[in-house]
């Protein structure tokens, strides 16, 4: 490339730069006139009390401070487009966005003396917030632009290959801005505390007893979920399609980020009756929000066509159409029904030990079946993410994202699909406890394990086996409504038994992961050395399990059963260490299946017996 210099000069891009980030102020100190109802602090407009100088009243000064705050927004706006107007009338993209922020300043001025005329009533309250949000997000794209080489802004346009991406990111904007929206009239409305619980609403999802306030309520909270799913596929589309580009994957990450911290701020609002400071709080990192999306998009329409790679080109398979049977089975292939089995089993063991006995069938099946929708949606997040090294492995060929026989897009809402549908199982029919850790779970599989961990660390295994080791804290969740330290143990004896188990599979299929490149620990370190390691852990993992008879949480039988077990899993780790072949390692693997369903079911027995 020939001139990877900024489009804007210094002081354009600096004035730029103050502009959008005094306008986000101006949004929060907006928040806060509204979280202290100081909206008429001042009755009239422009004027407060018909005089420059508002008495002295802290509503009226508060209300003073935002139209003072507002006046400066609109002056750094004019400063703004004045410069472009003079200096890039050429630059198309500049020219006309710094017009329409000195129209929408305009506007938004015009709409604030609205909202106080007509005594705030809610629906001015919303049209003022939405200019105000549309009013930063067309800034945004000046200061992002300004920045921006001036040959990625000629060559602007998004290549045919990439228009799926960036109807997601079209999509995502729609639906934040919804999102702004709702909770603006949640906050118009005072409906706030329609719902004194949450994530549920008086206990449900649904209530029986809903009035209007209760729906304005659930509708806001239905489109954060909404928000949720999508701006999870615009992460998870981001990170696969686009790595190489860092600006793209870091505006994306911030954007989850600051997500899941927008989430957390408003259930704490409800939680803790609406405080002024976390109310105002949430509304202002709801417009963080959807600033970093406006970055994230504008970013990429204006990344030069040339440094987008065409990774997401469709290639022709020749499969044939699929019937509606053979499309359910490929969906069902995707969850990884045999891995599925095996959390289930886990979960299902943890839910008897904590019941000491049978639980009731109703909880058993509801938990199974949010349980199985986690593993699924896991799984096929896990294919979506995995579908590059997934092709040049010859055990995972054949995944259906592999051959087409779904696409990329499919896979990616199918896994987000039952990831949400499982939360509303578990938070429906079983108790939010298990519903947050089935959540945990997801996120820290597909987020840290998956997009991190797997492909940067050597430790992927050992750090990222936490995510394997949830399901029996679910399922003891489930019937307890609490963890205690039964349930850590669970935790921990999965957590111990996946590097000997997951490390003796990773020797059958070295050379996959090393052409992958993958740093699994064989791939990293000798052959030799991933068996010592596999028997230092099955060491560990044995000792552990003799504890629970150790401290008295279960008895004799159990004892004999772990021992029986461990002895014949020690002695393969032994083996595998002290003279290393295939069919040792896949000896042991193939047997930590077995000895992991077994020892769980002995331990339902012996809790049962006693």
């Amino acid at each position: 490339m020939s001139n990877n210099s900024p489009l804007g000069s210094v002081g354009f891009r600096r004035l730029a730069i103050v502009s959008s980030s005094w306008i986000l102020f101006l949004i929060f100190v907006g928040a806060v006139v509204r979280v202290t109802g100081s909206g008429m602090g001042c009755p009239d407009w422009p004027l407060c009390y018909n005089q420059v100088i508002p008495p002295a009243e802290l509503p009226a000064w508060i209300e003073f401070i935002h139209r003072v705050i507002a006046g400066i927004a609109g002056g750094l706006t004019i400063a703004m487009a004045v410069l472009a107007w003079r200096n890039y009338r050429e630059c198309t993209p500049v020219f006309i966005s710094s017009t329409g922020a000195v129209v929408l300043v305009l506007f938004q001025g015009f709409l604030g003396g609205v909202t106080v005329w007509f005594n705030n009533a809610p629906l001015t309250v919303i049209a003022h917030v939405l200019a105000a949000v549309l009013y930063l997000a067309i800034t945004l794209v000046v200061t992002t632009v300004a920045h921006l080489p001036a040959e990625y802004v000629a060559t602007a346009g998004v290549p045919t290959v990439h228009k799926a991406y960036f109807r997601l990111l079209i999509l995502a904007a729609i639906v934040v801005l919804a999102l702004i929206i709702t909770g603006a009239t949640v906050v118009g409305t005072g409906t706030g505390l329609a719902c004194l619980d949450w994530p549920l609403c008086q206990g449900e999802i649904f209530p029986a007893k809903a009035h209007l306030g209760t729906i304005i309520q659930l509708t806001h909270r239905f489109t954060v979920v909404a928000v949720g799913m999508i701006l999870a596929a615009v992460v998870l589309q981001t990170r696969r399609r686009y790595p190489e580009l860092r600006l793209l994957v870091r505006w994306s990450t911030i954007l989850g980020v600051l997500f899941l911290v927008q989430v957390v701020v408003g259930g704490l609002n409800v939680l803790m009756r609406l405080p002024q400071s976390i109310n105002a709080l949430h509304l202002t990192i709801a417009s963080a929000v959807w600033a970093s999306l406006i970055i994230l998009i504008t970013l990429f329409y204006f990344s030069e066509k040339s440094l987008i790679p065409a990774t997401d080109r469709q290639e022709e398979t020749g499969n044939q159409p699929l019937d509606a049977r053979q499309k359910a089975a490929v969906y069902f292939k995707l969850t990884k029904p045999w891995v599925m089995a095996l959390l289930l089993t886990i979960t299902i063991g943890a839910m008897f030990i904590a019941a000491r006995g049978l639980p009731p069938i109703p909880l058993m099946l509801y938990t199974l079946l949010g349980g199985a929708l986690a593993a699924g949606g896991a799984s096929a997040l896990n294919s979506y993410i995995d579908s590059d090294i997934d092709g040049v492995m010859s055990r995972t060929s054949r995944r259906p994202t592999v051959t087409g026989l779904v696409t990329p897009e499919e896979t990616l809402f199918f896994g987000l699909a039952l990831s949400t549908l499982s939360f509303v199982v578990f938070a429906s029919f079983v108790n939010m406890l298990s519903a947050a850790l089935s959540t945990l779970g997801i996120l820290y599989y597909v987020f840290f394990y998956t997009l991190y961990l797997k492909r940067s660390t050597i430790h992927n295994i050992i750090i990222g086996g936490a995510a394997g080791a949830l399901p029996p804290l679910v399922g003891w969740a489930a019937v307890t409504g609490t963890l205690d330290l039964k349930a850590i143990y669970l935790f921990a004896l999965i957590f111990f038994w996946t590097p000997p188990h997951t490390w003796a599979l990773a020797l059958l299929v070295k050379k996959d992961y090393a052409q992958a490149h993958v740093p699994m620990l064989p791939v990293v370190v000798s052959e030799q050395e991933t068996a010592y390691q596999i028997f230092l852990y099955s060491v560990l993992l044995i000792a552990l399990t003799l504890l629970p008879f150790a401290f008295n949480m279960l008895g004799l039988p159990y004892l004999i059963a772990a021992v029986v077990l461990g002895v014949p899993f020690l002695y393969l780790a032994w083996k595998l260490w002290r003279n290393y072949g295939k069919r040792t390692s896949k000896q042991l693997y193939k047997f930590s299946q077995t000895y992991l369903a077994l020892l769980f079911l002995v331990m339902v027995l012996d809790s049962s017996l006693l």
